[in-house]
C-alpha cells in the first residue's frame, strides 16, 4: 500500500501549480523513493497536462458568469490581444509558464479567446518539457547536496 501512496503523492504533487513546487517535489519525492526517471517524468508530464486541461476549462466555463465576463471584456485590449497573438500559444507555454506558471497563462489565453484545439499539444509538449527540466534541475541539486 505505501506505493500506491507514494504514486498518489506524486500525481497530487504534479497537479499543483508550478510556483508551489507541486511538479519539483514531486520528482524529489520521486527520487527518494528509487523509481525510474523513465516512469516518473512521463507521470509528472500527463498529471501536469491533465490539470491544465481542467484549469482550461473553468477558465473558459468562468467567462459565463456576469461579473467575470465585464472584467474579461474589459482586459481584452487591442493591445493584449496582439501580445497574445504575437507570442501565440506556444510561447506563452514555453516562455510564459517559465516566468508565472502554466496555470496563469492558461488562464490570460483561455479569456482571450484561444480556442482549446490551439492549447492542447503545445500543452502537452509543454508539460513533458518542463517535466524533464524539473527531473534534471532536482536530480543535479540533490546531486550537489550529497557531495557537500
Amino acid at each position: 500500500m505505501t506505493t500506491f501512496w507514494t504514486w498518489a503523492s506524486i500525481v497530487g504533487l504534479s497537479a499543483t501549480p508550478n510556483l508551489v513546487l507541486g511538479p519539483s517535489a514531486a520528482v524529489g519525492l520521486g527520487i527518494a523513493a528509487h523509481y525510474s526517471p523513465w516512469v516518473l517524468v512521463p507521470v509528472i508530464a500527463a498529471a501536469s497536462y491533465f490539470e491544465g486541461l481542467v484549469v482550461a476549462w473553468i477558465a473558459a466555463e468562468s467567462t459565463r458568469i456576469g461579473f467575470i465576463s465585464r472584467w474579461v471584456a474589459r482586459l481584452r485590449t487591442p493591445r493584449s490581444v496582439a501580445i497574445a497573438n504575437s507570442w501565440g500559444v506556444w510561447g506563452g507555454l514555453f516562455l510564459g509558464c517559465a516566468l508565472v506558471g502554466q496555470e496563469p497563462i492558461l488562464v490570460a489565453l483561455r479569456w482571450l479567446g484561444v480556442d482549446m484545439r490551439r492549447i492542447w499539444l503545445p500543452l502537452a509538449i509543454s508539460n513533458a518539457v518542463y517535466a524533464v527540466i524539473y527531473y534534471a534541475v532536482v536530480w543535479f541539486g540533490l546531486h550537489q547536496v550529497a557531495n557537500v
